[in-house]
């Protein structure tokens, strides 16, 4: 073959190579990868086509229960000595910076089956809020809550106020670590009714305030809430208070995360602020007058790190209950102790065993105890 037919048969190919690239399209779309977006914490990611950062996450948690350990619980056939829940959580977290500053969703899904209530299973909604700036709106933990427990497992209540509301609230952070907070809340999960005698009704929500110290050493903090106590037949109204105070010093010192809280709060005409379970606000007297209850409570615990994977926790509360008048049922005091070891071999997966005892000492009568001892395994992502 000579020169001039290699020169022609590569311009035939030049042309044919050429007529192909003018089928292919001119522009390609770029691929829109999913990216990482760490500065809101671990596990967020950027929706593709938005400036939006998601997480989803979530629990699954069994445990057992066993009651009925001493000779005071009064247990019917029909009743269960022991019970066993499975509950799963799944949360959806998002967040975009805006010219409002960070807006941000929060939702947890909750299912629980378990012994007691099987009738009672489904789907809840036990967190679901937005955030824009430092308000927030929807259902979320009550801004009166400080301490509220660290022992993982499900034991008797301290008597400590851990409530979800319906808010509005506005949250400022000042300077050195101090936040204060301001909130309108829904008062319908914290009403504990009237003795003998009617509820009005959620008329008036709740009015609360905060003021919240965080320093390296720990934290100090101070809430308060008003409400409205009424019933159905009765005339007047009153306000029903609590105000709450606590602290907790980190002592890193005896072992890293090892931390020691304290906390007091009283209540008149608004039992749920201080932790005071199956009690009522007020009582109608004789007279046909609304009477406040009063209570108080003091609660403490401290948490133990005996390495990296084993801790140990106590917690006590001690409350006592003292009713408007003669007509209601006597005063009563109680007193919780709880306690817990928890084994967290690899991150997200704990397991723990703790075991609980309450006394109630009622005026004028018996003191009965309780006990019980509950089993989790948990898995958290």
């Amino acid at each position: 073959m000579n020169i001039k037919a290699i020169a022609i048969a590569a311009a035939a190919a030049a042309t044919a190579t050429s007529g192909q690239a003018a089928d292919l399209p001119v522009d390609i779309a770029p691929v829109d990868y999913v990216r990482i977006d760490d500065a809101y914490g671990a596990g967020f990611f950027v929706l593709p086509g938005t400036e939006t950062a998601i997480k989803i996450g979530g629990q699954v948690r069994v445990e057992a229960k066993f009651n009925d350990l001493t000779k005071d619980e009064d247990y019917k056939k029909k009743d269960n000595h022991q019970n066993f829940r499975a509950r799963a959580n799944i949360r959806v977290d998002t967040r975009t910076q805006s010219e409002l500053g960070l807006i941000r969703t929060f939702a947890d899904f909750q299912f629980t089956s378990d012994t007691d209530a099987r009738d009672n299973e489904g789907v809840t909604l036990d967190k679901g809020y937005v955030q824009v700036g430092g308000l927030t709106f929807g259902r979320a933990t009550s801004a009166f809550d400080l301490w509220t427990g660290e022992l993982a497992t499900n034991v008797f209540d301290r008597h400590l106020s851990d409530d979800t509301v319906w808010q509005a609230s506005y949250t400022y952070a000042l300077a050195n670590g101090l936040t204060i907070a301001g909130s309108i809340e829904d008062n319908s999960d914290r009403q504990h009714g009237i003795y003998e005698g009617t509820e009005a009704g959620n008329t008036v929500p709740s009015f609360v305030a905060k003021a919240l110290l965080n320093q390296g050493w720990g934290w100090a903090g101070l809430s308060g809430a008003v409400t409205k106590v009424g019933a159905v037949g009765v005339d007047t109204s009153e306000v029903g208070y609590g105000v709450s105070a606590g602290f907790g010093i980190n002592l890193d010192m005896i072992a890293p995360g090892d931390v020691i809280n304290f906390q007091a709060a009283y209540a008149d005409g608004a039992l749920a602020y201080v932790g005071a379970d199956d009690t009522t606000d007020a009582v109608v007297s004789t007279g046909g007058k609304l009477k406040t209850n009063k209570a108080w409570s003091v609660a403490g615990g401290y948490m133990h790190n005996w390495t990296s994977e084993i801790a140990s926790g106590i917690e006590a509360s001690y409350l006592d209950v003292e009713y408007g008048n003669g007509v209601a049922p006597a005063d009563f005091n109680e007193l919780v102790v709880a306690g817990s070891l928890e084994f967290r071999p690899v991150e997200g997966l704990l397991f723990s065993a703790g075991a609980g005892w309450k006394q109630e000492d009622v005026d004028g009568g018996d003191k009965t105890d309780a006990a019980t001892v509950n089993l989790r395994v948990q898995r958290s992502f």
